[in-house]
């Protein structure tokens, strides 16, 4: 699709369109480029530690930035424009494997198909003990993953922990492209889609994946931009294209001098009469929180999850006569409905605070015909929701004749919404509030029979029952429903 401008929201939540190059036409006579000039000049010749000339220039370029106090507008080298935009699109030398922290070494949580790490036979769940002999223990993720990548068809040695076996897999690296997006079918029909950022392809992998699900007959639709720092903007609107009515606003640009500029979708959509659900925390930002300011303002998604960054003003990209570029901040953008959510974010309509209920919340909001319940195993404190099992532990503790459970996860799961304010917990149901606790009686001989344990608040069975959730008792689990 043809636009006329092209819009881009950076990884590190910045949202900027790309400019005409401002070239070498400057005005050599004007007064303050003189000055620069000068004092650079003099700098080189006559101080004593001999400074290097880029040195200088960056110095001075870095000090007129710092002066706008914006931390927005940024100075980017060739290098930096470069290696952000393979990060933006997936691109990297590598092997091919997603790891994650462990509590010793670091373990792979997903292999990439057709990469070097796919065809050596490494799988999820591996732990990477050394990287070329050296060991992983105790270093950070961020260093480890930068000494697997490194230069296309050079070699890296991976020593691998499969359960108590060891052993060395050496792996040419090679261009690795991550999809930005992934997809599922779930139970019931309901299509989940993840857009991990909005990089040059992530329009085109999200119209398949969508696609692939309606023709699996998806009744509904849960999207995840939990953790979505931005990307093309451009490809988020083509995104939105999918779903608006052409011609729709998808943002509105506006200037520091007032003009405004209006973004819309430009082709029919071929998404409807699907519920959407949309996954957002503190990480969603830039052209996520544009996307998904737009469905809930047309009314065709319901947010789930934390506020988001309130990333809203828009930033150019200039190129430079050097082949790097500038970054300077020009604009705020507006959602469709008119709102300004700069240092704002979008509030959830539904607010859930455990990371790793917010997709079983997404799913049960989509399928009200189902009761939500929860069983937690009292001895392991694993967890199962709606049948599911939740990469989550809800420990119990026992005080006297009372059993208690940490209260925002077992509400959350139960469809509940749990907020703080003023010493008093607030509790509603949708937009009703069904029971406030004045934390000021709790103790376990208190009114509410609230608990404080290691930061966390522990309700009473009794307290939960008063909330229509029904508890019965199974050997070591408790089993949790609530009839909607």
């Amino acid at each position: 699709m043809s636009r006329r401008l092209v819009f881009l929201a950076l990884t590190f939540l910045a949202l900027f369109l790309w400019a005409q190059p401002v070239g070498a036409a400057q005005d050599t006579k004007d007064n303050d480029a003189q000055l620069i000039m000068e004092i650079k000049e003099l700098i080189q010749q006559h101080h004593l530690s001999n400074p290097d000339p880029a040195v200088l220039t960056g110095g001075a370029i870095q000090g007129m930035l710092d002066s706008l106090d914006d931390p927005y507008t940024e100075y980017f080298t060739p290098e930096d424009i470069q290696n952000f935009t393979d990060s933006l699109n997936g691109d990297l030398v590598g092997v091919g494997i997603e790891l994650s922290a462990g509590d010793q070494y670091p373990f792979v949580v997903r292999v990439i198909p057709g990469t070097p790490a796919d065809r050596g036979g490494i799988k999820a769940g591996d732990l990477i003990v050394s990287v070329n002999g050296k060991s992983t223990a105790g270093r950070s993720l961020s260093e480890v993953v930068d000494e697997i990548r490194g230069v296309r068809d050079t070699t890296v040695v991976l020593t691998i922990r499969r359960g108590e076996k060891d052993f060395d897999l050496a792996l040419r690296r090679a261009d690795i492209h991550v999809p930005s997006v992934e997809y599922e079918m779930l139970a019931g029909g309901t299509g989940y889609i993840s857009i991990n950022s909005f990089g040059s392809q992530t329009a085109e992998e999200f119209e398949s994946a969508i696609k692939q699900l309606m023709s699996s007959r998806a009744k509904s639709l849960i999207i995840d931009l939990r953790d979505n720092g931005g990307g093309y903007l451009q490809e988020a609107v083509e995104i939105l294209d999918d779903f608006l009515a052409e011609g729709s606003i998808v943002v509105s640009i506006v200037d520091g001098r007032g003009n405004k500029e209006e973004i819309r979708t430009g082709q029919k959509p071929f998404v409807s009469g699907l519920p959407v659900v949309i996954l957002v925390n503190g990480w969603t930002a830039s052209a996520s929180e544009i996307m998904a300011a737009a469905l809930r303002d047309y009314g065709m998604a319901t947010l789930v999850g934390s506020p988001t960054f309130g990333k809203g003003v828009v930033q150019s990209i200039i190129p430079l006569s050097s082949g790097g570029a500038l970054k300077l901040t020009i604009s705020k953008y507006l959602t469709p409905a008119g709102h300004d959510i700069n240092n704002i974010g979008l509030e959830p309509d539904y607010s859930v605070l455990t990371g790793n209920l917010q997709k079983e919340v997404a799913w049960q909001i989509l399928h009200p015909e189902d009761d939500p319940d929860l069983v937690v195993d009292t001895k392991t404190g694993k967890v199962l929701v709606n049948g599911r099992s939740i990469d989550l532990k809800i420990n119990t503790i026992k005080r006297g004749n009372r059993v208690y459970l940490p209260l925002r996860p077992v509400l959350e799961s139960m469809l509940y919404q749990v907020f703080w304010q003023d010493g008093k917990i607030n509790i509603f149901s949708g937009q009703q509030e069904k029971l406030t606790i004045n934390t000021g009686n709790s103790g376990p001989g208190g009114d509410t029979g609230i608990i404080l344990e290691k930061g966390i608040s522990y309700a009473p069975v009794d307290l939960l029952q008063r909330l229509n959730i029904d508890i019965n008792i199974n050997g070591n689990s408790y089993i949790l429903s609530r009839n909607l």
